[in-house]
């Protein structure tokens, strides 16, 4: 996968994430974001096409290298009124683009923090994992 396309499904990923802590919260979120990679030394990035270079550089090696597993979690909306999304990257070797552990395109895995939940919405029932699954937003169906 070229660092273009790679870039596309970022953002396509943010989308993603923002809807999946809208549901999770049960309340409308805003369309810009912050990020912050989990690594020792903290690295930011704010604004969606900072967001999206930052994670790029960490996660995208080379057209048949990108790393094939990164936790990715809406942690809680900042004062400027941006999503704050956190990121770990795991520790295997990077391969090329395809399904990941989520079980969709990529290596992206969705994450909430404690910050972003409310009492709207019971995230721990079967049909809300289900909506999720339905979604594409987990990678398991609730038996």
């Amino acid at each position: 996968m070229k660092l273009k396309e790679f870039k596309i499904h970022i953002e396509k990923t943010l989308a993603e994430l923002k809807l999946y802590a809208e549901l999770h919260s049960g309340e409308k979120l805003p369309n810009d974001f912050d990020f912050e990679w989990r690594f020792s030394e903290k690295i930011k990035a704010s604004g969606k096409k900072n967001v999206i270079e930052l994670i790029a550089e960490k996660v995208y090696i080379n057209e048949n290298e990108i790393y094939p597993c990164v936790d990715l979690f809406v942690e809680r909306i900042t004062t400027e009124n941006r999503i704050l999304v956190s990121g770990r990257i795991a520790g295997f070797p990077p391969k090329k683009f395809g399904k990941g552990w989520s079980n969709r395109p990529g290596p992206f895995i969705y994450g909430i923090g404690n910050g972003i939940s409310t009492k709207k919405v019971n995230s721990n029932t079967k049909e809300f994992k289900n909506m999720l699954y339905e979604k594409g937003l987990l990678h398991y169906k609730t038996e």
